[in-house]
């Protein structure tokens, strides 16, 4: 009876060693964790370039100043307006690669004694003190504006291009201004094509561009806070391959 009692007893404890260590593995024969795998970002694809690039003309161009405008922007009265003033003489020399947009390449010539500001009033009644005789004259050559007589050009000369889409892209270049030179970048965006009917084997391209900057980063001061320190230049125009 006794022996018996004694296997009982045994039993039962092998039973509930056996309960107590099913829910647990020993350290040594615990699975290891997969490696969780990270998939590559897929790199991004060019985007497709507008269908009239592949009638165009590679090489030079030069710029047809009967459909060109160039225009600066300041807010003016504390920003409540702004003023707006067209450079009148200026040119752009493009070398387009239509197939490789980015590859391109252009230069930017501006007369800044060149200008027009729509100013309707008599100048010098309300600018006595004034030694010019227009408004004109006052931006282009006085040394708190364009100062034409000591920086008689402002030139762009483009370093990088960038296509962004279908018809636009980016160009970096170095804006000379006032006897300062400093990288700015340009927002293009890409018009169109036509083929005129008095020249069959030409092709005209449009493009606008657009680009905002600081003036005081160039030494510009006067009248800062009546008239903002942001600048926005646009230009829209036309170009033919150079003959």
């Amino acid at each position: 009876m006794k022996y018996l009692s004694l296997l009982a007893g045994a039993a039962a404890g092998a039973l509930l060693m056996a309960a107590c260590g099913s829910g647990d593995t020993p350290a040594t024969a615990q699975s290891t964790p997969e490696p969780e795998v990270v998939e590559a970002a897929p790199e991004p694809t060019a985007p497709e370039l507008d269908a009239s690039l592949a009638e165009a003309t590679a090489g030079a161009y030069t710029l047809d100043k009967n459909h060109a405008f160039l225009t600066f922007t300041i807010g003016h009265s504390t920003g409540i307006s702004d003023y707006t003033v067209n450079f009148t003489d200026f040119d752009v020399d493009m070398t387009f690669d239509p197939a490789d947009p980015a590859a391109s390449s252009l230069s930017v010539t501006i007369d800044p004694s060149a200008l027009w500001v729509n100013f309707p009033g008599d100048y010098k009644e309300g600018h006595a003190d004034s030694g010019f005789e227009t408004w004109e004259e006052d931006l282009a050559y006085s040394d708190r504006f364009l100062n034409a007589d000591e920086y008689p050009e402002i030139t762009f000369t483009s370093t990088e291009m960038t296509v962004t889409g279908p018809d636009t892209g980016t160009i970096t270049g170095d804006l000379t201004f006032l006897g300062q030179t400093k990288p700015v970048t340009l927002d293009v965006t890409y018009n169109g094509l036509v083929t005129p009917p008095w020249n069959p084997e030409s092709s005209i391209v449009g493009f606008n561009a657009s680009t905002t900057i600081v003036r005081s980063e160039w030494g510009m001061g006067v009248a800062m806070g009546w008239l903002t320190d942001e600048v926005t230049v646009e230009f829209t125009g036309e170009f033919s391959p150079a003959q």
